[in-house]
């Protein structure tokens, strides 16, 4: 080979890196804005007490989020289409799981729904049983939490499950 010839190999091989790079940049998937996790996360509290205010500050952050007083039937829509479910200890699922009512919920929809994230929380005096909730909530949290805790663990869940989607 040559001085021409190794030149213009030289040439080649430092345009064509340049190529492969800008190609890498324009490809590569950048990571979702907040803003768009937001657009893509569904947010469901299931809980028989109206949470209007807690409910209202979700929303004034961006997020989608409904609530169901009362489930009775595991396949509901809201369930089905909620990647976030907040499930209340007391008062809840009675035509589902009467004698375990919240408790009782968050186990079937843990086995029914093992992609989901679960939240269990409660006002009952503060008492969380989490002998009885360890292994099938994703976290719990007190019903009287200020709604910025609740929009940091629904940011953090958003995120996580996002990431868990484009692994599965």
């Amino acid at each position: 080979m040559d001085g021409e010839q190794a030149m213009y190999l030289a040439l080649i091989n430092f345009f064509w890196g340049r190529i492969k790079s800008i190609g890498v940049r324009i490809f590569r998937k950048k990571p979702l804005s907040i803003e768009e996790i937001k657009k893509q996360t569904q947010i469901l509290f299931i809980d028989d007490e109206a949470m209007d205010s807690l409910l209202d500050n979700i929303r004034d952050a961006g997020w989608s989020v409904k609530q169901r007083k009362e489930i009775d039937n595991f396949d509901a829509e809201d369930i089905k289409n909620s990647d976030i479910i907040f499930i209340d200890y007391k008062g809840v699922s009675l035509k589902l799981t009467p004698s375990d009512e919240g408790i009782g919920l968050l186990k079937a929809l843990r086995s029914k729904y093992p992609q989901k994230h679960l939240i269990f929380y409660s006002g009952y005096a503060g008492f969380i049983p989490g002998h009885e909730i360890h292994g099938f909530a994703d976290g719990w949290i007190q019903k009287n939490a200020d709604p910025w805790v609740y929009i940091e663990r629904i940011e953090t869940a958003a995120r996580n499950n996002l990431c868990k989607k484009k692994q599965g």
